[in-house]
């Protein structure tokens, strides 16, 4: 199908979803890693649901190249449809200049490798052998007595089956991690023997090593783009696993099957042992364990005492292992309806080195300075407060900040030495920006909506790489004559149409950006 066709098709399923009542309507479609469908007409809104999604379902190649499609339909049949792979996404219209960019603490794959860690042909330590060796023969003991049959366990693999797995993802396993793999090839009855997780194949764990990006990640996708990136945020405990959005040098090798994975970590923080087993499914990181050994330790010792549970029927023990209980510090605090509560008794009863984010939401009058006990907080919210008084010197980690009121006052801000992402909303006065250019570590800003008289003061923030702003921001901006040559990645908030983006990123870029055009006519609707 080329683009003429797709662009009819797209403009006959736009005019049937779009009914009647309307003399315009407008299909937009982002077709990039995070995609889009939206519509709507300048009659009645018929929304943008599940209706949208099945009127366009296979209306255009999902094979094709990345690029948005737009078109605008008349309701005498008359249509234009547009299209550029040159813009990443439209309403809100998105382009990121700098693809290798990263926000903070979101390293891209080429980390360089641990000293041990590299791959050689020397077998399994025999020691360390002997030692998972009695390990996993007392479990596959008691797992027998207790259900009345052996383990579901594939075989074990050969030291050249597991060298040459070390070979395709560059490192040499933890040595009882590989003795484990040279018992059990993969626990595909999900025996119990590593607590509720078992280790999924050799072939499974380079396939998954190599997904995307090398290593593992935590949280949302590791290579999510730069507007939306948000706080990583400390491991628990501190100061064991390196506050990184995901690493080359975490080899997950298993996991609990509900969206939790367990890695070896041979990339510890300065706290931490290489070969520490962490658990990475969540936006926090945990320990698990010391080591592989550590936790069928925990296992066995757990069976000796009689910690299991056995369902009828099925073929696991649920073992209570020591690693389980491993406490789980809530990182966010949540405290709504602040103008019914007393802030200071709220946060008070909170344990200062749990919390890491704070959101406050429907007040009136707030001081963050009120927050000063939480002093690990890295990421604050005041949301829908009529005035906000960004006091956040007490607060000496803090890197995000959203401030959605009425009014506030940002030379409170000034010389924050971490901050750098801001969002402000909501501000019903003329916004000055000049207290931002104190901030050392200022990445990015959302300042849509707002009225920013001087909006020439965003050229004196240099270390800005990701901005947000309407249609008529960028339009004065420009006309000042700044380019913001620096910058990594632009969001264009609202409804864009694709010939507007377009022109704002040639002006941006002064360069050409792509945009083809096809016209035609569907004729009067029957």
């Amino acid at each position: 199908m080329d683009l003429g066709e797709i662009g009819r098709t797209l403009a006959e399923r736009l005019r049937d979803w779009a009914g009647d009542g309307w003399s315009e309507a407008v299909l937009q479609i982002s077709m990039g890693a995070w995609g889009s469908v939206e519509a709507w007409t300048d009659g009645s809104d018929r929304g943008n649901g599940r209706d949208l999604l099945d009127a366009m379902h296979g209306a255009y190649p999902r094979d094709h190249p990345p690029a948005v499609y737009e078109v605008r339909l008349r309701a005498d049949g008359a249509y234009r449809f547009t299209t550029s792979p040159d813009v990443d996404r439209l309403s809100p219209a998105r382009r990121v200049f700098d693809p290798d960019f990263r926000c903070p603490q979101r390293p891209s794959p080429g980390m360089p490798r641990p000293a041990g860690a590299e791959p050689t042909s020397a077998p399994t330590d025999p020691a360390v052998l002997r030692e998972v060796s009695a390990l996993v023969a007392e479990f596959a003991e008691r797992y027998t007595a207790i259900t009345g049959h052996a383990p579901d366990w594939e075989p074990g693999r050969s030291e050249e089956e597991i060298a040459a797995a070390e070979a395709r993802i560059q490192a040499r396993l933890p040595e009882d991690l590989r003795a484990l793999y040279r018992l059990i090839g993969r626990d595909s009855g999900e025996t119990g023997l590593l607590g509720y997780f078992a280790h999924d194949s050799l072939d499974t764990v380079v396939e998954d090593y190599h997904y995307s990006w090398p290593g593992a990640y935590r949280g949302a996708a590791c290579d999510e783009p730069q507007y939306r990136a948000g706080v990583v945020f400390e491991a628990v405990p501190p100061g064991r696993i390196k506050r990184v959005s995901r690493n080359d040098w975490w080899v997950s090798f298993g996991g609990n099957h509900s969206d939790q994975w367990i890695a070896v970590d041979l990339d510890p923080a300065e706290g931490g042992r290489s070969g520490q087993v962490i658990e990475h499914g969540d936006e926090v990181a945990q320990l698990i364990a010391s080591s592989v050994t550590e936790m069928l330790t925990d296992v066995v010792t757990a069976l000796r005492a009689g910690r299991f549970t056995r369902h009828e029927g099925d073929p696991r023990l649920e073992v209570q292992a020591a690693f389980h209980d491993v406490p789980y510090k809530n990182h966010v605090l949540l405290v709504r309806d602040v103008a019914k509560l007393d802030l200071t008794a709220e946060i008070g009863a909170e344990d200062p080195e749990a919390i890491q984010s704070c959101h406050l939401s429907d007040g009136i009058d707030v001081d963050l300075a009120v927050l000063e006990r939480l002093d690990g907080l890295r990421e604050v919210g005041a949301h829908r407060m009529k005035t906000v008084v960004p006091n956040v010197a007490g607060l000496p980690l803090l890197e995000s900040l959203t401030i959605t009121a009425e009014q506030t006052d940002l030379n409170a801000l000034s010389g924050h030495p971490t901050l750098w992402d801001l969002t402000l909303s909501g501000l019903a006065h003329p916004v000055d920006l000049t207290p931002l250019a104190t901030l050392p570590n200022l990445t990015r800003l959302t300042v849509n909506g707002l009225d920013i008289p001087a909006i020439d003061q965003l050229a004196r923030l240099k270390g800005l790489r990701v901005l947000t702003l309407d249609a008529s921001q960028l339009t004065r901006l420009l006309a000042s004559g700044n380019r913001l040559p620096q910058l990594a990645a632009l969001t264009i908030s609202g409804r864009v149409l694709l010939a507007e983006a377009v022109e704002f990123l040639r002006q941006l870029r002064g360069t050409d950006v792509r945009l083809e055009e096809f016209t035609g006519s569907l004729g009067p609707s029957v």
